[in-house]
């Protein structure tokens, strides 16, 4: 008797476009962003650029649903257009949000950042993604259970991309990263970004310099709204 073969499940969808329709930010009285509309693409390396004040940190904290806009929606999609929840989104800040006092080393960080159930002690099975990550954010293994508070500032924002990194999120954001890494973690930054790029992730960088991280296939000029800026 021949056995019925075993269904296999599909592939669950990918977000492939980030949708910013009419987006409306007010705050204290002051309007930040008007009618933002844009998109933003997985396979590549979209740039925000702009002044201070502008609106490039408040797009992504509107993205990341940290912020809700007075008007407008962000909506995930995928190759067919179907909306999709929100995925996971890895962020890496433009300073350290660590406090130097923490107790906690960046293999707990990570362990958290994959399974964040409480009360539950992290299965064992995160520690090998968890240790991949910090070795591809460029830390040192020796560093890897050592509490944050005891690492340099560079250091830490080391383990902070590390923890953006973790599970392979389809959106990777980061935050002017030029502002806290050195020379060698934006080395390791920029070979990162081309590896998620190549890899069918979407990379969002809010910066000053649209080759920072090695150039942009896309690239918006964010002022009180946004506009698209032709890529050289």
């Amino acid at each position: 008797m021949t056995a019925e073969p075993v269904p296999v499940a599909a592939p669950a969808p990918q977000v492939t476009t980030v949708a910013f329709r009419d987006i409306v930010v007010a705050r204290d009285g002051r309007w930040i962003l008007c009618d933002a509309s844009f998109d933003i693409r997985a396979g590549e390396r979209t740039a925000l650029v702009g002044p201070n004040g502008g609106g490039k940190t408040t797009l992504v904290r509107v993205m990341l649903g940290l912020l809700r806009p007075v008007k407008g929606t962000v909506t995930f999609l995928d190759a067919a257009g179907t909306p999709l929840p929100k995925p996971r989104i890895g962020y890496l800040s433009q300073r350290s949000t660590l406090s130097p006092d923490a107790p906690v080393s960046g293999m707990d960080l990570i362990r958290l950042e994959l399974d964040p159930r409480p009360g539950l002690r992290p299965a064992k099975r995160l520690d090998g993604e968890a240790r991949a990550a910090l070795s591809r954010a460029g830390l040192s293994p020796e560093l890897f259970e050592r509490p944050v508070g005891q690492l340099s500032g560079g250091q830490r924002q080391r383990v902070l991309l590390a923890r953006a990194l973790a599970g392979s999120p389809p959106i990777l954001v980061l935050d002017e990263p030029d502002t806290a890494l050195d020379a060698e973690g934006m080395k390791t930054l920029r070979r990162i970004v081309a590896e998620e790029v190549n890899h069918g992730r979407a990379v969002v960088y809010v910066t000053h310099d649209s080759d920072s991280m090695g150039g942009a296939d896309a690239i918006w000029r964010v002022d009180g709204t946004v506009r698209a800026v032709p890529v050289s």
